[in-house]
């Protein structure tokens, strides 16, 4: 079957998963965002930053205020309380960090709390698998979150592309291979180029493939590489129309500064593509995260340090080209670090990280709470979730693009909650939903607590998870739209971490627990 046939006859299917050799596929309505993304704002840039390796949130963001039971956990590479910048009145920051507090305090940086998964997997290529499709973490997808955007929006690609309507590039990767995350029902929607000085030949004369499986295939390639040869003319013609403004770029060395350099310069110079991938390696601290004896140094303080000053150089840069309002930038990886450090000066593969949201027109805020640490930390124990890495995700379509929730949730296959990414009044859907505010006192718990519950919209259910993302139990089921507040006796659980989740029609709210 033709790529082409396959795309319209999936497009009848309504959205449930099938299995192939033990691997969900997903097919999609036939409205499948072609009305609500058709139009997707094409003045809108949005760049992926991926830090591979797991980032140690704990050693970027301190919690100031569990800063006494950190310090125990991870004597041997925490930061000294008085060497830590302060990012708010609760949140340390590392001084390799300096200009994310810069950006911060310039209203351009959003910095989401405990992002993650349920039931995470400590694998880097099962979860950056995850992380990449949006998938749950048992169910395996071929296609990126966005990749399926994009399949709603340009059914046929790639064949007749690029066209009158799509000259440019459809995604860009700045690197080596197509980022998964781009990755559509039938192709990657990523170009490839690893500078501005990349090429690529097609095969001079005539082509001509047999009429087989492997003629098909060899056919199909052929046409993706003349289709990169067009996109490159388009990216160098871009490029020669702009250049990079800002002095504070490092002169050398900084691997993310030279990627933003030519991602501002290609938006700058009217390159129509909409979508820019970029990853940094490093990030798997097992080993001399600090250097022994002195923490301020180490491979992570390198790795912080080289990640700020690309951001404020690159945001500098775009303000000067007049280009800010463009572009909103995302720092993601595929999970943190546990919260015990190792006998190494360095981390283990852990869970939750703090996601950071960039640009002139994002909510320059704190979204979440400081994690919960308790007082005698296990080697074993990690992070709750707070936010699901899909609800970053769906607030960027929704908010970002503008697109509707209905669309949104073929996307994600299913309904998450909304976040307030962006600063008021920079986008034309006027509808948002109220996010629950959900307390628990005290907490840490011994045994009773009292949870109280602000939330009028919609009625919801409240669950009692594991750290893991296992359901244990069933806390609540409010049918009635109404402010609550009640008791709630923890006492039979186990000492450990937990997290309530309020769920509703339409959003998911959750909140850590500590049972002492």
């Amino acid at each position: 079957m033709k790529r082409r046939e396959f795309i319209k006859k999936s497009s009848l299917i309504s959205v449930i998963p099938i299995l192939l050799n033990q691997q969900a596929l997903f097919a999609f309505q036939s409205d499948f965002l072609l009305e609500s993304l058709t139009s997707l704002r094409p003045d809108r840039k949005l760049i992926l930053i991926q830090l591979n390796g797991g980032n140690d949130g704990l050693n970027t963001f301190i919690p100031l205020d569990q800063y006494s039971n950190l310090q125990k956990a991870r004597a041997n590479i925490i930061i000294p309380e008085k060497d830590l910048l302060s990012f708010t009145e609760t949140i340390g920051i590392h001084p390799s960090f300096k200009d994310i507090k810069t950006l911060f305090d310039e209203e351009r940086l959003l910095l989401i709390q405990n992002v993650a998964y349920p039931n995470p997997n400590l694998s880097h290529f099962r979860s950056k698998d995850i992380v990449c499709t949006a998938s749950d973490s048992d169910v395996v997808l071929q296609s990126g979150w966005i990749g399926r955007m994009l399949s709603g929006i340009h059914p046929d690609f790639p064949q007749g592309y690029p066209n009158e309507n799509t000259p440019h590039p459809i995604a860009l990767t700045i690197g080596s291979t197509s980022s998964q995350t781009c990755q559509g029902l039938v192709s990657n929607f990523s170009s490839v180029i690893t500078n501005l000085k990349t090429t690529y030949t097609s095969p001079d004369g005539d082509e001509s493939f047999p009429e087989t499986p492997f003629g098909n295939e060899l056919k199909y390639v052929s046409t993706v590489m003349e289709q990169t040869e067009i996109y490159l003319e388009a990216i160098s013609e871009a490029a020669s129309k702009a250049s990079n403004l800002s002095g504070l770029y490092p002169d050398s060395g900084n691997t993310l500064s030279d990627q933003l350099k030519i991602v501002a310069r290609l938006i700058a110079g009217g390159l129509q593509t909409q979508i820019y991938v970029l990853s940094v390696g490093g990030w798997d601290t097992h080993a001399d995260q600090v250097t022994e004896g002195t923490p301020l140094e180490g491979k992570h303080s390198v790795l912080l340090k080289s990640l700020s000053e690309a951001l404020y150089a690159f945001q500098d840069d775009i303000k000067l080209l007049g280009i800010e309002d463009d572009v909103l930038g995302m720092v993601f990886t595929e999970f943190g670090r546990r919260i015990k450090s190792n006998n190494s000066f360095g981390t283990d593969h852990g869970t939750a990280w703090p996601a950071i949201l960039f640009g002139s027109l994002v909510n320059p805020i704190v979204l979440g709470s400081n994690p919960v640490i308790s007082e005698n930390v296990e080697k074993q124990d990690n992070l709750s979730m707070q936010f699901d890495i899909r609800s970053v995700y769906g607030s960027i379509f929704r908010e970002w693009f503008e697109a509707d929730y209905e669309s949104i949730r073929q996307v994600l296959f299913d309904d998450f909650e909304h976040l307030p990414i962006l600063k008021k009044d920079t986008t034309g859907k006027p509808e948002m939903i109220i996010v629950p505010e959900i307390t628990i006192f005290p907490n840490p718990v011994s045994h009773e607590a009292t949870l109280s519950i602000s939330f009028t919209e919609d009625p919801y259910e409240l669950l009692l998870y594991s750290s893991k993302g296992d359901l244990i139990k069933k806390i609540k089921n409010r049918s009635v739209q109404v402010e609550s507040e009640f008791s709630y006796d923890f006492s039979e659980l186990s000492s450990g971490a937990y997290v309530i989740v309020l769920i509703s029609k339409r959003i998911r709210k959750s909140i850590s627990i500590i049972k002492l």
